[in-house]
């Protein structure tokens, strides 16, 4: 019998593991593609779940494939600690960050590279091989020449430390955990055994240790080997490409097959038993039918996750599944799911021919016609016996019409490469959070996609801080300069058109009741203003008008608006607080961050100006002579009150009301205090100034600083 046969072949070239190999294509060739009886095959979820245990199975990677390999040596955790502002009044505080380094094994044969990498389901390196996380990683392909990688060598000694050749490995050295709870994510790869796409003959070839010489020319994106032993490696592709197989010391596939044709007078011919059928036929019932066919596969349109492609037949009873651990398109695979269930109903005939001695060489995997049998027949077994020659016969499916099949589309993260921070500095008003100290606001933006900055914050040259920035800010610049504008009255006439980092980021128009509510506010330059009309004009760039101007008491910045300065929208859950002392008012500060796309360190500084201390300055100033003298009126702002919502004075703000009125004219200067919004001057205290042109300037005394000036121009 073939088996037999088969097997002592197997066993001779490949000791045990081919004897098991060689028994499985021995019994496959008998049974012509595989009939009944449980199958040793591996499954696609083999290939998804990263392993970190003693004996496991390392697949051999043809082609391109995702796979997410074993764990086979790792470092303890890296612990490491930063100071990080509290912000807004709170307390400092240490936030813990952990790094790992460890290798994984990939291919138990050499691969050519490694593209992207998937950490948890997200891109972790893209295919320019970038990292989306801080840290390193390295590529061994495997190769008998592969040299012990020098980490794991530092570590364990370079006397004790395998080279893993005939190991593919990816070492990773310091891999940031923080976006993976702190612990090593679970990995996939995109792995390369091969340059290109394989051919089925050559993948069988090779995983069957060279017992298979089949030929077979149809190509494969990729293929993991991979299952308990070679028979499990092979099987799937065996069986899904329909190989025919036949034992000429080598087990070889249809190039070297070979066609008979049984005249009429064969069957029967020889000595046999009196009143026996030259010819018996059969057919399988139809309840032992499958009526439809799921196969999975991996899709490379889908970054390798697993498909399934589906065939389905006519009165069939039972519905089979078939995994096939390839990479396939959706086409291929439903063809392919197609062509297998034919051969399937094809094979459900069967005939068992007595032929004479002229046939003793026939084997299974030959091709027999003639006789009364209806197209070609491929021989599953043969037996002889007294010169006479059984031979079993399945038929030979004519193929399947192939269709086109949609296999959904990718729900992966996309590849985006890291691109240079933009770091700003703000020093805003306050925004009604009454900071204790002088604040300074970071906003972070990239042109890329969002990834954690660490971001070092220095004062007169000495570090105060260091946070970490998880959002990014929308930060833009204006290529138009903005005109002075009035606080008084919505602007109408005049626009700015501002180009944002992030042409992926989007600003949005609002109607005047979501102005009155604060929406859209943003910084330009030191002004800040809300706009009502965003206009897309370009990729990333928009037109913005319908403003209000000088909010927050920065109407003092509304003069000097230049091309290039800076926009940032103020949103207060992606802008980063650092607080200094008090004493740090007038400190150059600069805030320094190094992100993964950032060459070297990218700076922001500015000083320390303490806006956010400040109570806004008055409004409204007036003077009005009074029997010789002056009287000086103006209105109190309060960072707690920009709304005048129901006719009463805004509330104060700060523990006591206080103003300083300070007159001046060429060198003369004199300044009064005042407790209330108000000031009346006799004409004896303004002896000092000659009738003429003075300037009068209004601040508030506030708790923690005083306002900026509210100035007129008077003639006394």
């Amino acid at each position: 019998m073939a088996t037999l046969v088969l097997s002592a072949v197997g066993t001779a070239l490949g000791g045990p593991v081919g004897g098991a190999l060689g028994s499985l294509v021995g019994q496959a060739v008998d049974q012509q593609l595989f009939g009944s009886g449980p199958r040793r095959g591996p499954r696609l979820g083999d290939l998804t779940i990263q392993t970190a245990s003693y004996g496991t199975m390392i697949p051999r990677i043809y082609g391109t494939m995702r796979v997410a390999g074993s764990l086979i040596w790792a470092t303890d955790l890296k612990e490491g600690e930063q100071a990080v502002s509290g912000g807004k009044g709170g307390s400092d505080s240490l936030r813990y960050s952990y790094t790992a380094s460890f290798a994984v094994a990939l291919s138990s044969r050499r691969t050519v590279r490694i593209g992207r990498i998937w950490a948890d389901g997200k891109l972790l390196r893209g295919a320019a091989g970038d990292l989306k996380v801080a840290g390193t990683v390295r590529f061994h392909d495997g190769g008998e020449g592969q040299a012990v990688d020098p980490l794991i060598a530092a570590v364990e000694g370079a006397g004790a430390t395998s080279a893993f050749r005939g190991l593919a490995l990816a070492v990773f050295e310091d891999l940031a955990l923080a976006e993976y709870g702190n612990r090593i994510p679970l990995l996939t790869f995109e792995v390369v055994g091969d340059e290109g796409a394989v051919e089925v003959g050559a993948v069988i070839g090779d995983a069957s240790g060279g017992v298979i010489d089949s030929g077979a020319v149809a190509a494969l994106s990729g293929y993991a080997a991979h299952g308990s032993d070679r028979r499990g490696a092979v099987t799937p592709i065996v069986e899904m490409f329909g190989l025919r197989l036949r034992d000429e010391g080598v087990v070889v596939g249809d190039r070297r097959a070979v066609s008979r044709t049984v005249a009429e007078a064969d069957p029967g011919s020889a000595v046999a038993e009196k009143g026996a059928a030259k010819m018996a036929r059969s057919r399988r019932p139809l309840g032992e039918m499958p009526a439809g066919l799921g196969l999975g596969y991996y899709d490379p349109a889908r970054d390798y996750q697993s498909g399934r492609a589906g065939a389905g037949e006519a009165g069939g009873r039972t519905h089979l599944s078939v995994d096939l651990a390839a990479v396939l398109t959706v086409d291929a695979a439903r063809a392919l799911a197609e062509a297998r269930l034919a051969r399937m109903w094809a094979e459900r005939e069967r005939a068992v021919v007595q032929l004479p001695p002229a046939f003793i060489d026939l084997q299974p995997g030959d091709t027999v016609r003639g006789a009364g049998l209806t197209g070609d027949w491929d021989v599953a077994s043969v037996e002889v016996t007294a010169l006479v020659v059984t031979a079993e016969l399945v038929r030979r499916s004519g193929g399947a019409a192939a269709l086109a099949a949609d296999g959904g589309r990718a729900s992966g993260s996309a590849d985006v490469a890291a691109s240079a921070t933009r770091l700003v500095l703000l020093d805003l008003p306050d925004l009604g959070t009454g900071e204790a100290g002088p604040t300074l606001m970071i906003a972070a933006s990239s042109a890329g996609a969002c990834r954690p900055v660490v971001v070092r914050i220095t004062a007169n040259g000495s570090e105060r801080a260091m946070v970490t920035i998880n959002r990014a800010a929308i930060v833009g610049a204006v290529t138009s300069a903005l005109a002075v504008g009035s606080t008084a009255v919505r602007d109408d006439v005049s626009s700015v058109v501002v180009q944002l980092v992030n042409c992926d980021a989007w600003l949005t128009s609002c109607d005047d009741d979501a102005l009155a509510m604060g929406t859209n506010l943003a910084a330009l330059g030191d002004e800040l203003i809300q706009f009502g009309q965003a206009d897309m004009i370009g990729a990333g760039r928009f037109r913005l008008s319908r403003l209000l101007r000088g909010r927050r008491g920065s109407e003092w910045a509304m003069a000097g608006h230049g091309v290039g300065e800076m926009f940032v929208l103020i949103e207060a859950d992606r802008l980063t607080p650092v607080t200094l002392p008090g004493e740090m008012v007038g400190a150059e500060v600069a805030a320094l961050a190094q992100g993964l796309g950032d060459g070297a360190a990218v700076a922001a500084r500015r000083v320390a100006g303490g806006e956010a201390l400040r109570p806004p300055s008055p409004c409204a100033v007036n003077a009005v002579g009074n029997a010789g003298g002056l009287r000086i009126e103006w209105v109190r702002r309060s960072r707690f009150g920009w709304g005048w919502s129901d006719g009463v004075d805004a509330p104060l703000g700060e523990a006591l009301e206080h103003y300083q009125v300070r007159i001046a004219a060429g060198a003369v200067e004199r300044v009064w205090d005042s407790d209330a919004p108000m000031l009346v001057l006799a004409a004896s205290e303004l002896s000092p100034f000659d009738a003429g042109v003075v300037s009068i300037s209004v601040v508030q005394v506030g708790d923690r600083a005083v306002s900026r000036a509210a100035v007129i121009i008077v003639t006394l």
